[in-house]
């Protein structure tokens, strides 16, 4: 039994009792108390990287400031000198041509009535009738889907023609001379300018000359040629 009734908590500080060290425990916590010091490095770092960074934008700034206030000079010294190299011009004076007054004498009255215009002449009438079906657009829209309907049967034909040839020169059963072709179609289609150079037709030279080949001897020409472009647009 200790010869001391206190608790063994109060007699080991009282009696200058030394605690041993406790073996420390795997995986345990522990205060570190470096960690102000690392806080206090880190907010010293950051404020002295802060001031470098001020530091750079003041010299830019200051840069940027010299770089606009030159070029503002230069520009304004150019126009001072455009403006003072100018060559001066000078204007006529403006005069008034006002015409003359005519007084008239109060004893006399020299206003001569005026004779009102005669009335215009009225239009000329258009001898094409959009919503009227005369002869000639009557022919006109027939010729025109005539036309369209034969020009689509021959690129039907022709171009089945010629996939057939390409396919049997594929095969080796027939060979084509397309070059030959080619000059037959110039000789019979292709036009000579004046300086003697073959030009082929375009669709402006096409049309005009169906036009002038279907109009032929035919009076009505204005209304068969509305009558065959509206042919064209409903074949």
């Amino acid at each position: 039994m200790s010869p001391f009734p206190l608790s063994s908590l109060i007699s080991r500080p009282l009696c200058g009792a030394v605690t041993k060290a406790r073996p420390p425990r795997p995986n345990a916590r522990y205060f570190v108390p470096s960690a102000g010091k690392t806080y206090a490095r880190f907010q010293h770092a950051d404020a002295a990287k802060r001031a470098q960074i001020e530091k750079e934008f003041r010299k830019d700034f200051k840069k940027d400031i010299s770089k606009f206030w030159l070029k503002i000079g230069t520009v304004t010294v150019g126009l001072g000198v455009a403006f003072l190299a100018a060559p001066v011009i000078y204007c006529d004076p403006v005069i008034s041509k006002t015409a003359p007054g005519v007084v008239s004498s109060p004893s006399q009255d020299n206003t001569v009535p005026t004779q009102p215009s005669p009335p215009l002449p009225p239009p000329p009438q258009s001898s094409l009738k959009i919503y009227e079906l005369t002869f000639g657009t009557v022919c006109g829209i027939c010729a025109g889907v005539f036309v369209k309907k034969g020009a689509k049967a021959v690129a039907f034909v022709m171009g089945g023609v010629f996939v057939l040839l390409q396919y049997l020169g594929s095969l080796s059963l027939v060979r084509v001379d397309w070059g030959r072709a080619a000059t037959r179609f110039e000789n019979l289609f292709y036009s000579t300018d004046a300086t003697g150079a073959k030009r082929p037709p375009n669709v402006a030279s096409l049309f005009r000359w169906i036009v002038d080949f279907l109009t032929a001897d035919f009076q009505q020409r204005a209304t068969f040629v509305a009558g065959f472009a509206l042919g064209l647009r409903i074949g």
